[in-house]
């Protein structure tokens, strides 16, 4: 897995659908290329990935709405049957 910097939009964007598969799991082919396409890093995906899997809500725990490619991310992950099924639960 490539490594993110840190600094804000200074962070590397995922590169391939191997690193997405680590971190996301097996999801389809068409939300890899969403996912590609937004230019998200590694902790955008991170964070999407808290969401789409029902662990937070609109607002996290410390009271910040999720935005930006985060929130972007989090959409593209709810539409994804590996993230619907396990929102269905």
């Amino acid at each position: 897995m490539a490594a993110s910097r840190n600094g804000d939009s200074k962070e590397q964007p995922l590169m391939s659908r191997d690193e997405i598969y680590e971190l996301a799991g097996p999801v389809a082919d068409h939300t890899v290329i969403a996912i590609l396409e937004t230019g998200a890093s590694i902790s955008d995906l991170e964070v999407a990935m808290v969401y789409a899997r029902g662990e937070g809500d609109r607002v996290d725990r410390l009271g910040h709405p999720l935005s930006g490619k985060s929130a972007q991310l989090a959409e593209i992950l709810a539409k994804d049957e590996l993230y619907a099924t396990n929102n269905e639960r």
